[in-house]
């Protein structure tokens, strides 16, 4: 797919935020109670250990592409599985990178329609993040993806210390006996943190467009490391915050709780932290269709700006 060129790469501090902001997304607001619900009071502990599995793909992934002269997932594909095979993958990643990006959408026009504008269709609202993710790729390209990863991360960053305020209302005798769910049972509860862990896989894509490679494994490694803390810190609240009744059946736990936070000149803080949610989403939405490009033009060898509205 060549070498990309000077002008379009990334510093390699911009791989913390790539792979942070392609974790974060709608997973974190209801995580708490599907993980419950198989490893119970344990939840936390299934967290970090999805976090460290997450950790060691990481490496994987990149020793695999330190490993290759190849760019990306896509050459990688063809490489080893020759020309038709490794379309057919590459069909697949694409699906996949697809199927990533309508489930977000959907999750969060769902929320916020139940919560905020239930009567607004919901194609309407899946139609208007697919209209502004077009307005953002159209004549961009991983830069400005990166761009939109930067800044989304320091525009909601303070979010996470409002996480603290629901601990005035913590029973954190909820939290006993540690160590209590079986090996299955902790199985299944790190099996369902793939939702929120997932996204790290966009590395495949970005790798070629980075500077200094030898250092994305570190930066790489921060990125997840600050997202295992913040699924556990918010997996931890929950449990704490909710009776074990409670949890079981509140889909969007993190939600639930920030209902509580109180403003003087705001009455209802879920109110503004739906919309403000747009911003830790849509850089998911911008990455994950940037990479479907990619593919595109691996694939079909559509130009990126025409596979944007063919996809």
């Amino acid at each position: 797919m060549g070498i990309a060129k000077e002008r379009t790469l990334l510093n390699v501090y911009l791989v913390m935020f790539l792979v942070h902001t392609s974790q974060i997304g709608l997973g974190i607001i209801g995580v708490q109670r599907v993980i419950f619900v198989e490893a119970k009071q344990d939840a936390w502990i299934a967290v970090i250990i999805g976090g460290l599995l997450v950790h060691l793909i990481i490496w994987i992934i990149c020793k695999t592409l330190q490993a290759t002269e190849h760019d990306d997932i896509f050459s990688l594909h063809t490489f080893v599985y020759g020309k038709t095979i490794g379309a057919v993958m590459n069909l697949l990643f694409i699906a996949y990178l697809l199927l990533a990006y309508t489930s977000i959408a959907l999750g969060y026009v769902e929320m916020a329609l139940t919560w905020m504008y239930p009567d607004f269709p919901l194609s309407g609202g899946v139609l208007i993040l697919i209209v502004l993710t077009i307005y953002a790729l159209y004549g961009g390209g991983i830069r400005l993806a990166a761009g939109v990863s930067f800044i989304t991360f320091f525009l909601t960053i303070w979010i996470v210390v409002l996480m603290f305020a629901p601990l005035k209302y913590a029973e954190w005798i909820h939290l006993l006996p540690i160590l209590e769910a079986t090996p299955s049972q902790m199985a299944r509860g790190v099996f369902k943190t793939a939702y929120t862990m997932l996204g790290f896989e966009i590395l495949y894509v970005v790798y070629p467009f980075i500077k200094e490679k030898e250092k994305v494994l570190k930066f790489a490694q921060i990125g997840v490391f600050f997202t295992t803390f913040l699924i556990t810190a918010a997996t931890v609240f929950a449990i704490v915050f909710f009776s074990p009744k409670q949890l079981e059946v509140t889909i969007w736990a993190s939600l639930s709780m920030f209902t509580i936070v109180k403003f003087s000149f705001i009455e209802r803080f879920e109110y503004v932290l739906i919309p403000l949610w747009l911003l830790v989403i849509f850089p998911n939405l911008v990455l994950f269709m940037w990479a479907v490009t990619r593919g595109g033009k691996a694939v079909f060898h559509l130009k990126q700006k025409y596979g944007l509205f063919f996809f």
